[in-house]
C-alpha cells in the first residue's frame, strides 16, 4: 500500500460519505497525508475528516469514523484509528511497505526523477541562492554540496553563517554529511552483500519485520510524495527534511539489522530482503540529493 494508493482509498471513501448524504465529492479537499512522527500514531495521518466535515455537514470525528471503517477493508491497511477530534492514523502492514521497497528498486533510476519536479526544485533553490548574498558568501569555504543542500533547507542565513564551522565538519551533525555518510553507508554495505553472494531475487516482504525495518520502509515510501509536494509548493525543504530521517533510521536499521551473515551464519531469505531495503535506501537518497544539486558519493 504506497502513500498514492493510500491517498486514492482515502479519496474514494471520501466521494462515498459524500454520495450517501447527496452531496457531490467535486469540492470536497482532496486528501493529503503525512508520515507519522510517532510510532504510536501508525504509519500515515491524514486529516481529510476535519477539512471535510463542513463541506458535508457532519462532525469531522464522525466523518473520520465514517472514512476509518471504509479504509479497513483495504489490503495492506492492518489498522485505522480516529484520534482527537478527527485526525485518522493509518498503520500498514510492513509486508505492504517492504514491497514498497522492492518496487523503487525495480523503477531504478527513473525513480522520483520526472524532469518537471526535478525542474522546479532546481529552480527554487537557484532563486534562494541568487537572492541571498549571505549564502553566496558561504561557497568558497564549503563548496557547492553543503551550498545547496543549505539553501535548499530554507533556514536565515544568519544562522548558516553562524553554523560555518559545522557545515565543513564531517559529523553526523552536519546535515550534508549525515546524508551523503548514509548513502555511501549503504554502498558499502551493498558491495560487501554482493561479494558475499548474496542474491536480491530471494526477497521476501514477509521477512522484514524489525521495527527499524518498518521505519526506514515508511519514509522510503513517502519519498516520491514529498518530492512531488516540495515542486508544486516551492519548498524543498520538505526534500531536506525527509532526507535527514530516512539517513539517520537508515543508520539506525544498519546498527540493528546486518545484510550481511557472519562467517557461521547462512545466507537466508531475509538478507536478501535487507539487501533490498539497502538498495531502495542508495536510490532514494542518492535521488534527493542529486534533485538539490549535491552529489551521492559512493566512498567516504
Amino acid at each position: 500500500m504506497t502513500p498514492e494508493l493510500l491517498q486514492t482509498a482515502l479519496a474514494r471513501a471520501l466521494a462515498s460519505a459524500a454520495a450517501a448524504r447527496g452531496i457531490d465529492s467535486g469540492p470536497v479537499a482532496s486528501p493529503t497525508l503525512r508520515r507519522s512522527q510517532a510510532q504510536r500514531h501508525g504509519d500515515w495521518v491524514s486529516t481529510i475528516a476535519l477539512r471535510s466535515a463542513a463541506t458535508l455537514h457532519t462532525e469531522p470525528r464522525s466523518l473520520a469514523e465514517e472514512i476509518a471503517a471504509m479504509l479497513r477493508d483495504y489490503a495492506g491497511v492492518t489498522r485505522v484509528d480516529v484520534a482527537g477530534p478527527g485526525f485518522l492514523n493509518i498503520t500498514v502492514s510492513p509486508s505492504s511497505l517492504a514491497q514498497i521497497a522492492a518496487d523503487i528498486v525495480s523503477a531504478d533510476t527513473p525513480f522520483g526523477r520526472d524532469h518537471d519536479t526535478a525542474a522546479r526544485i532546481e529552480t527554487t533553490v537557484n532563486c534562494r541562492l541568487s537572492s541571498s548574498c549571505e549564502l553566496q558568501a558561504l561557497h568558497p569555504a564549503v563548496g557547492t554540496d553543503v551550498l545547496r543542500f543549505t539553501a535548499a533547507r530554507g533556514a536565515a542565513a544568519s544562522s548558516h553563517l553562524g553554523d560555518m564551522r559545522l557545515l565543513r565538519r564531517a559529523h553526523p551533525d552536519n546535515p550534508v554529511y549525515l546524508v551523503q555518510f548514509a548513502h555511501a553507508s549503504a554502498c558499502r554495505i551493498e558491495r560487501r552483500a554482493t561479494s558475499a553472494g548474496i542474491d536480491a531475487s530471494d526477497f521476501d516482504p514477509y521477512t522484514l519485520t524489525d521495527d527499524t525495518e518498518t521505519a526506514l520502509a515508511a519514509a522510503l515510501a513517502d519519498f516520491i510524495t514529498t518530492t512531488g509536494r516540495a515542486a508544486s509548493l516551492g519548498e524543498p525543504q520538505r526534500i531536506t527534511c525527509l532526507l535527514e530521517a530516512a539517513s539517520q533510521l537508515f543508520l539506525d536499521w544498519a546498527d540493528a539489522c546486518p545484510v550481511t551473515p557472519s562467517v557461521d551464519e547462512d545466507i537466508t531469505r531475509l538478507h536478501a530482503s535487507r539487501l533490498v531495503l539497502d538498495r531502495a535506501a542508495i536510490i532514494v537518497l542518492a535521488t534527493g540529493l542529486r534533485l538539490l544539486g549535491a552529489c551521492a558519493p559512493e566512498r567516504m
